[in-house]
Order: C-alpha cells, then sequence, then structure tokens
C-alpha cells in the first residue's frame, strides 16, 4: 500500500464515509478509488485535490512536485479540424449564441436535409465557443444515417469515460450505470459535447450531461422533437442557400474574380447544386484554376452528364457532382476513393488504405490528403479517415463499376490478418503461433513491437476487425474467416469483448466444417469452450472441448489435446467435481510435457495445484504450484506468474497465514492490471477481498470486493452477482 493510499483510507474511515459515499463526493469511481487505496495505481494532483477539499487533508503534499505535467492526464480536446471560413450563417451561429445565454445546460440542435452543413456549422461553432469550456471538448460520429449501423450510446459512453481517465475495467457494464458515471464526472465541470449525425431522440439520451456548465451540440436530420419537448432542447433548422448566398459559396472558393467575370455561369451552377453546401463544395473543387477552366464549361458538363439515382431534386442530381469532383483527382487519389468504398468499418487508418490499393503509406496518406483537400473525404480524428454516408455509397457504386476488387479486399484481409498476428505475438510472446501462408504483395502488414502500442492498435481496429471476419465469411475468404478470429482471441480476452469472440469462433467454425479442415474446426471448438468456460456456460464448455479433444486426436495434435483437456479440467473444477478435475489436470500435463511445452507444463501445475488445495492437502498443492512458478519466472511469462500468484494466495488463505496471502493476491493484481487482463484481476481483487474479511478487515474487504463488481458489471460476467452477494 502507498503512503497516499494509506493516508486516504484513514482519513475516510476517520470522516466515516464509506469508498462509496467518498465516490459521491470526489466523482472518481469507486473501483478506481479502492485500487489507489491500495496502492495499484497512482493518485493524480487533482484527485489529491479533490479529496483535500472534502476531508479537509493535505494528501496533495504527497504527490511529487517533480512530476512531469505530461504524465497528468490533459484535457479531452476531440473536435475535429474545421474550415475556419464559412458562408453566410451569422443568423444561425447568433441564434446558438443566444442558447449560451440560458444558466441551465445548452442543449442545440441544428437539423436539415442531408449536405446542408449542419457538421460544418457545428464544428464552426464548437471551436468559436471551445475557450468558455476549459475542462475539454468531447466529439463522437453517432452514424445515425448512412450503410453502417448507428453507433451505441452504450460504446460512446465508454470511450468517454476512459476520455475522462477512467480505467477501462472500472467503467460499468449497463448504459444506464455508464450514463450515471458519466453524468457524476461532468458535474462540476465545463465540458462541450459534440453529437454528430444523431438518428433519434432515443440515440442520445444517455449522453447527455447535467451540468449548467456543459452544453451539447447535436446534429441530425430527424427535427429531435422529444428531446425538444422533454430535455429543453433548442433546435435550429438549417436552411438551403439561397442563390445569392450559393454564388458567396463559389466565390469563397474558387474567388470573387472567378464568379464576377461569369455571373451568369456562377448563378447556374449554384442553381443546379440546389443551396447544398457539400454538392456546391465538391462543385468548386472541380475547378482547376491553374488552366482558368470557364465556369460555363462547368455548366455545360455537369447538364450534359446527369445521372439517375441520388437525386435530390429536379436542380440535382449528386452523382454527377461527385463524378465531376472525381474526374479531376489524380489517378492514384480516384482509384483510392473508389477502393475505400468497399472498406467496411467505420474509419480506416493510411496503412490500411495502402494495403487496400497495393501501395506505400506514403502515397496512400498523399492520396488520402487530396481527397480530403476534395470534400470527398474527412480526417475524423487525426490518421483516421472516413466518409460523408452520401459520399461512400457513391464510392462503393463506383467500385463495383470500375475495380477488380478481390485483389483489393485480398490485401486487406491479409493486412489485418498479420497485423494481428504480429499483435498476438505481443500480447502472449511464449503462445504458438499460427501457421499461415505469407502475405500477398502489397498487404504490407504492421510490425507491432510492444504490449501498449499493441493494445493500441487492436482497439483502433476493433470495429473494423469485427467487420472483417464477417465481410470475409460473406465474400468466400474462408482462410480469413476461421484465421482472423483465431488471431483475435487473445486481444478480445484481454478486453473483455466475451460476446465478439463467441461470434467470431462461430464464424470460424462454420467455415473450418464447410471447407473440411478439420484443424481449424479443432481450434475453433476449443476456443469457444475457452470462451464459454469464462462466461460460465460450463455444458458449452464441456460440448466444444470433448470435439476439440475429440478433432486433436485424430490428427495427432497433442498440444491441442492438452489445451482442451485443460479446459475441462477447469470447468470440472468449477462445478466441484474436483476428482474429474484431477484426471483432465494430470492428463494435459502429461501431453503438454510430451510435447515439450513448457508455459503448458506451468498451466497444469498451477491446475493441480490449485484443484489438490480444494481437497485439502495444502502442503502439495504449494509444492505444486512453486514448480509452476518456476517455469513461469524462466519463461518471463507475466501472465501465468500473475496466475500462479493467485493460486499461491488461496494455498496461503488455507494454510491461514493470511499475510502471505494478501501479499501474493497483490502481486497478482498489480500484474494482471498491468496486462490489461480485466477478468482475472477481478477474480484476484475478489480473493483479496476475502482475505480481508478474514482478518477483520471489513471495510478493505467491501473495497476489494467493490472493485471486483465493478470490472465484472463492466465484463457482464455472471460471477458479478456472487461478489454482490458479498457486499450485500
Amino acid at each position: 500500500m502507498s503512503a497516499f493510499g494509506k493516508r486516504l483510507r484513514e482519513a475516510r474511515q476517520a470522516a466515516g464515509w464509506s469508498l462509496r459515499e467518498l465516490s459521491a463526493r470526489v466523482h472518481y469511481n469507486t473501483g478506481y478509488l479502492s485500487k489507489i487505496e491500495n496502492g495499484l495505481r497512482p493518485a493524480s494532483v487533482e484527485l489529491a485535490k479533490r479529496c483535500d477539499a472534502e476531508l479537509g487533508t493535505t494528501l496533495a503534499q504527497l504527490i511529487p512536485p517533480s512530476v512531469p505535467r505530461s504524465m497528468q492526464r490533459p484535457a479531452p480536446r476531440q473536435l475535429p479540424a474545421h474550415d475556419p471560413r464559412i458562408v453566410d450563417r451569422a443568423d444561425d451561429i447568433q441564434a446558438l449564441d443566444d442558447m449560451l445565454d440560458s444558466d441551465r445546460m445548452t442543449i442545440a440542435v441544428l437539423s436539415g436535409t442531408a449536405g446542408v452543413g449542419k457538421t460544418t456549422l457545428a464544428l464552426h461553432w464548437a471551436h468559436r465557443i471551445q475557450h468558455r469550456f476549459p475542462d475539454g471538448q468531447l466529439y463522437a460520429a453517432m452514424r445515425g444515417f448512412g450503410a453502417q449501423p448507428p453507433l451505441e450510446a452504450s460504446r460512446v459512453l465508454r470511450a468517454f469515460l476512459q476520455d475522462m481517465g477512467v480505467a477501462p475495467q472500472a467503467i460499468p457494464a449497463e448504459e444506464d450505470e455508464r450514463a450515471a458515471m458519466f453524468r457524476s464526472l461532468l458535474a462540476d465541470k465545463q465540458i462541450l459535447v459534440v453529437l454528430d449525425n444523431v438518428r433519434d431522440s432515443d440515440h442520445v439520451q444517455s449522453l447527455l450531461p447535467g451540468s449548467s456548465g456543459c452544453a451539447v451540440i447535436i446534429t441530425s436530420r430527424d427535427r429531435l422533437d422529444r428531446l425538444v419537448a422533454l430535455e429543453g432542447a433548442q433546435r435550429r433548422t438549417l436552411e438551403l442557400f439561397d442563390v445569392g448566398t450559393s454564388r458567396e459559396l463559389l466565390s469563397m472558393r474558387l474567388g470573387k474574380e472567378a464568379v464576377t467575370a461569369e455571373p451568369r455561369a456562377a448563378t447556374e451552377l449554384a442553381k443546379l447544386s440546389a443551396g447544398l453546401p457539400l454538392a456546391l463544395s465538391i462543385v468548386a473543387s472541380r475547378v482547376n484554376k491553374g488552366f482558368q477552366t470557364p465556369l460555363q464549361c462547368l455548366v455545360d458538363e455537369l447538364t450534359d452528364t446527369r445521372l439517375d439515382g441520388l437525386d435530390l431534386g429536379e436542380t440535382l442530381d449528386l452523382r454527377t457532382v461527385f463524378s465531376w469532383s472525381c474526374e479531376r483527382l489524380s489517378p492514384t487519389a480516384a482509384r483510392m476513393f473508389r477502393l475505400l468504398g468497399m472498406f467496411p468499418g467505420p474509419d480506416i487508418s493510411a496503412h490500411c488504405a495502402a494495403a487496400l490499393a497495393g501501395t506505400d503509406a506514403g502515397q496512400a496518406r498523399r492520396d488520402l490528403t487530396e481527397l480530403v483537400r476534395a470534400h470527398l473525404l474527412s480526417e475524423l480524428r487525426p490518421g483516421r479517415f472516413g466518409f460523408h454516408d452520401l459520399l461512400r455509397v457513391y464510392a462503393a457504386e463506383q467500385a463495383a463499376r470500375e475495380e477488380s476488387t478481390q485483389d483489393a479486399v485480398g490485401r486487406m484481409l491479409d493486412h489485418y490478418l498479420h497485423t494481428a498476428l504480429s499483435g498476438d505475438k505481443q500480447l502472449y510472446s511464449n503462445q504458438s503461433a499460427l501457421v499461415t501462408d505469407p502475405p500477398v504483395e502489397g498487404a504490407r502488414p504492421m510490425e507491432l513491437t510492444d504490449y501498449p502500442n499493441t493494445l493500441r492498435w487492436f482497439d483502433e481496429e476493433h470495429h473494423s476487425l469485427m467487420a472483417c471476419v464477417q465481410l470475409a465469411a460473406e465474400q468466400g475468404w474462408d482462410d480469413h474467416a476461421w484465421q482472423l478470429p483465431r488471431a483475435l482471441a487473445g486481444f478480445l480476452r484481454l478486453r473483455g469483448h466475451w460476446q465478439d469472440w463467441v461470434n467470431t469462433q462461430r464464424i470460424a467454425l462454420r467455415t473450418a466444417k464447410r471447407i473440411g479442415n478439420q484443424g481449424a474446426q479443432a481450434d475453433a471448438h476449443r476456443l469457444l469452450a475457452q470462451a464459454y468456460h469464462n462466461l460460465c456456460e460450463y455444458s458449452e464448455t464441456v460440448h466444444h472441448a470433448e470435439h476439440a479433444i475429440d478433432l486433436y486426436g485424430r490428427l495427432g495434435d497433442r498440444t491441442g489435446e492438452a489445451l482442451a483437456h485443460r479446459h475441462l479440467a477447469w470447468t470440472y473444477h468449477e462445478k466441484t467435481d474436483y476428482e474429474r478435475a484431477m484426471a483432465h489436470h494430470r492428463q494435459a500435463l502429461a501431453l503438454f510435457r510430451w510435447s515439450n511445452h513448457r508455459l503448458g507444463e506451468a498451466s497444469s501445475l498451477n491446475g493441480l495445484g490449485w484443484t489438490t488445495a480444494h481437497l485439502g492437502d495444502h502442503q502439495a498443492a504449494l509444492g505444486l504450484c512453486e514448480q509452476a512458478l518456476r517455469i513461469a519466472d524462466q519463461l518471463r511469462d507475466k501472465h501465468m506468474q500473475a496466475a500462479v500468484l493467485d493460486s499461491l494466495g488461496f494455498i496461503y488463505r488455507r494454510i491461514g497465514s493470511l499475510g502471505r496471502a494478501a501479499e501474493h493476491y497483490r502481486q497478482a493484481i498489480a500484474g494482471f492490471s498491468e496486462l490489461g487482463s480485466s477478468y482475472f484481476e477481478a477474480l484476484s481483487l475478489n480473493n483479496l477481498g476475502d482475505v480481508q474479511q478474514a482478518e477483520q478487515d471489513r471495510a478493505g474487504a467491501a473495497e476489494s470486493w467493490t472493485a471486483a463488481k465493478a470490472i465484472l458489471d463492466y465484463l457482464r460476467h455472471p460471477k458479478a452477482a456472487e461478489v454482490a452477494a458479498k457486499l450485500s
């Protein structure tokens, strides 16, 4: 326990407060505060000051003054870049400014048709007023309208909470609990929240802060009447530009000289664009000022090449406008635009775009920059690019018409597969690697070289990776449809994305059965057994593990057999059938030793020790686990070290050495926390609480159980109810 944590606990207990009461007063999650008190997290200056204000302490003096400011979490500054120039929105801006005069929280709704400039105005105003919100600005593209499903509010809340400093494992599982935590964190802050492209009122109900110091800007094609009626939101509907305003926008984009020189043509262009800023901006980007293209030529070209579909009225066909703009692109940028229409994820990096196009990252960045300048693509955040939904539809149409997509999809899938395999090796360095064909030419997978950046890559690409598994299955990329889920299993386990794990392995199993790949079937059965064991669905675990053992046996894969026996052993242990658990542990150990699988040997020794302790032979259990720890230390495998430390904690507790038990549990918690292994961190916290209860440290036990429950709630794990029963 750190000096800060000890002093904080003493002061809190002297005040007669529970951890929950302190949490309510300082607006930090109980699980996070528990880790501070137990010395498992460093305290920030901000937390120390809040505790001092509530408890009358001087805890801030314990924070070393030499800690660089760069190590303190900065306020979130998430507003995307914007063009500071804006045309004839003075009345709209004044209306928005007037909304801020209210004494209560501002909820400003910008509604209007697609392409009318809602996002442009929202970002312009947000940048204009951001100085009034010193605690930060949060932004989310909600994907309310478009080819992809809307972004769930629960996922946005999770991202916002992490951006506000909440540890991932401390975030609740349920949306309403996340919303409550979000409101608590923002209760005394001045933060601006921008929610772009919202589907309806329900889409953002849980994302609204409760503080009068905050403001929310929402854009939507929907009027959001219920939000206006029930939440006091104030709506501003953006109208289409009239001809004069459209000419003004063209002047800003092209220069006054061009518009003055051809007033009739400029007026005709304004009419053809139907007053939509999106269309006007794309039309303007079509003009090559170096060649002084006459505006009348643009009018003639637009009139002569009118197409059906994507039609917003008699005056405009957006397909024509889009095609017109694409014709002025460099060949590589035009091809990149088309290929991006095939990408299944919500946004893309330059590295993946390079793979899609079969080029290098430098060329991909140049092409992406050209598309951004042509208003055909947006840089949603540094290094991540995405489409307006209308442009995505058009790009996909063009790709289907003009591109041979097979090679591009193959490069993209290989890029993700081999980068994920590189990352999986970083997460589990002693794990057997999946053997695959080498990546195709142009896939350019990334070489992930350290643990933190590996987790960051997986987190950023999570949704795109899930979409690629689905795409591979739907389009007949059979090897990728089972190999990619295999490469993702370790990450999904660490982060607790249980449903994604089950869904992807089901796809892998279906594909492997269809193509008759027994090895892939065995792997999918085994990984499903592991997932279902972690979800406490033990009948499913037994079903899949037994299928895996049968298949591995036929294939002569002794390591695979051993891994499946291990899942059965742990499952029978959880069902308190200790004799059957011991039998499967022994089978696994023999097979691991036969195949010289040292990590598996350590795992089986640890399992034997764990179950032996439950059978009452504590000295034998201690010897088995100490053997396991020696192997884990030799392999420098942090996952196994933490697992064995947890087992040793249990054995020392059974022996009656509570101090040593608590120390081993704390070491296990620290190890799992460092690895981001949330589920096992929660189990060790729960076990530490049991020891603290036995030591008559009821307050400490409650805090450990509270932290464990917060993680298990976040993981939607059934063991949360077991921990909750202890707290009650």
